[in-house]
C-alpha cells in the first residue's frame, strides 16, 4: 500500500496569475497549521510538518509531514484531506457543533483513536477508519473554528476560484485524487455562530456590589464563588422593586438565583466564558435574613412539578 507523507493545498486562481496576497496567504497558512496540528493532537500522532518550495498552477503548498509511524502519519494526512474538502451536506452540521452536549465524551473518543490505531497496526485501517477520525476531530471546537476561519479569509479575497487538496507520497506523487471545492462551498464551510448553550446554575449565590438603580442596559456587579462578576439582571420584577426602593442593599447583602453562564467559541477554538445574566432572583438576604421572592416561590413551584413529570415517564420507560 502506498502511504501518504505529504499534503497538497492548491490555491486556483481566477486569473492566470502564480502570485497571492502574502497577508492572505500567511493567514491561510496559519489557519491550516493550527488544524493539522489539533488533528493529530486529537489523534495522539507526534507531528512535525516541513514546507517545500511553492509550485505554480495558481500556488501550490506542499507539506511534508515527519514521524516515527508512517500509518499514522497517513491517517493524520487522509483525515486532513477530508476534513478540508467535505463539505458539509446541511447548516445544521455546523449547528450541532455549537452544541457542547454533542460531543464525544473524553473516554469514548479515546476509544474510537484507539481501536483506529489498532487496525492501523494490525493493518486493517480502511476509507472507514478515515471516517471515523474525521468525526471525531470535525466534532474538535479548534478544528471546526480554525478550519472557518481558513474559509472565512479565501471568501473575502476574490482571486481564489477554487481550492485543490492532495494525498501525496514521500516522491511526491499523488497517492489520492485532488479534491476540489469551489469558490461557491465556502461559505458552507463557516460557522454561523460562536455562541454555545449557556451553563445555568439554579441556585447561585451572588454578594450585591453594585446593584444598577436606574433603568438601562448597565450591569451589577458582583461576587460569586469569590470571583467578582458584571451580570444582566433580567428578572423584571427584581429590577423594578429595586429601581423603586422597595428593595435596597447593604455590604454583605446576597441573592439566590438562577444564573446563565453564557459561553462562546473565541478565534481560536477556545471556550470562553462570555457573561452572565441572571433568569429568576429566588431569594433575597438582607442582614442575615432570607426572604423567598414571589417569581422564586413560583419557579420553583414550577420546577418540582416538571420534575416530577420527569419521574414518572422515567419509571415508565424503566
Amino acid at each position: 500500500m502506498d502511504l501518504s507523507s505529504k499534503f497538497e493545498v492548491h490555491y486556483y486562481f481566477s486569473d492566470d496569475s502564480h502570485s497571492m496576497s502574502a497577508l492572505v496567504r500567511n493567514k491561510c497558512e496559519a489557519e491550516f497549521l493550527a488544524v493539522a496540528s489539533e488533528v493529530a493532537n486529537v489523534l495522539g500522532v507526534p507531528l512535525k510538518l516541513d514546507c517545500e518550495a511553492l509550485r505554480e498552477g495558481g500556488i501550490r503548498e506542499v507539506w511534508e509531514a515527519l514521524g516515527e509511524n508512517s500509518a499514522q502519519i497517513a491517517l493524520v494526512i487522509s483525515t486532513l484531506a477530508l476534513i478540508w474538502s467535505v463539505v458539509p451536506k446541511t447548516d445544521q452540521e455546523l449547528v450541532d457543533l455549537q452544541k457542547e452536549d454533542i460531543r464525544l465524551s473524553i473516554e469514548e473518543r479515546k476509544l474510537s483513536i484507539n481501536k483506529i490505531k489498532l487496525d492501523l497496526e494490525n493493518e486493517k485501517a480502511s476509507i472507514e477508519s478515515v471516517k471515523d477520525a474525521a468525526k471525531i476531530v470535525s466534532d474538535n471546537y479548534k478544528v471546526a473554528t480554525r478550519k472557518s476561519n481558513f474559509y472565512k479569509i479565501l471568501l473575502s479575497y476574490q482571486k481564489v476560484a477554487k481550492l485543490g487538496f492532495t494525498e501525496r507520497n514521500i516522491e511526491g506523487q499523488a497517492v489520492t485524487e485532488e479534491k476540489v471545492v469551489f469558490r461557491s462551498e465556502f461559505e458552507n464551510f463557516i460557522l454561523k455562530s460562536n455562541q454555545l448553550e449557556p451553563l445555568m446554575d439554579n441556585n447561585a449565590n451572588i454578594e450585591i456590589v453594585a446593584p444598577v438603580l436606574k433603568e438601562g442596559k448597565a450591569k451589577w456587579k458582583g461576587l460569586y464563588k469569590d470571583k467578582p462578576i458584571s451580570f444582566a439582571m433580567d428578572d423584571n420584577d427584581f429590577r423594578s422593586a429595586v429601581i423603586s426602593k422597595q428593595l435596597s442593599f447593604k455590604n454583605g447583602d446576597e441573592i439566590v438565583c438562577v444564573l446563565l453562564i453564557h459561553k462562546k467559541i473565541d478565534e481560536l477554538g477556545d471556550i470562553v466564558i462570555s457573561g452572565y445574566s441572571v433568569e429568576v432572583v429566588l431569594e433575597n438576604i438582607q442582614s442575615g435574613f432570607l426572604r423567598e421572592t414571589p417569581q422564586g416561590k413560583s419557579f420553583r413551584h414550577t420546577k418540582k412539578r416538571q420534575d416530577g413529570q420527569s419521574d414518572i415517564f422515567g419509571g415508565e420507560n424503566a
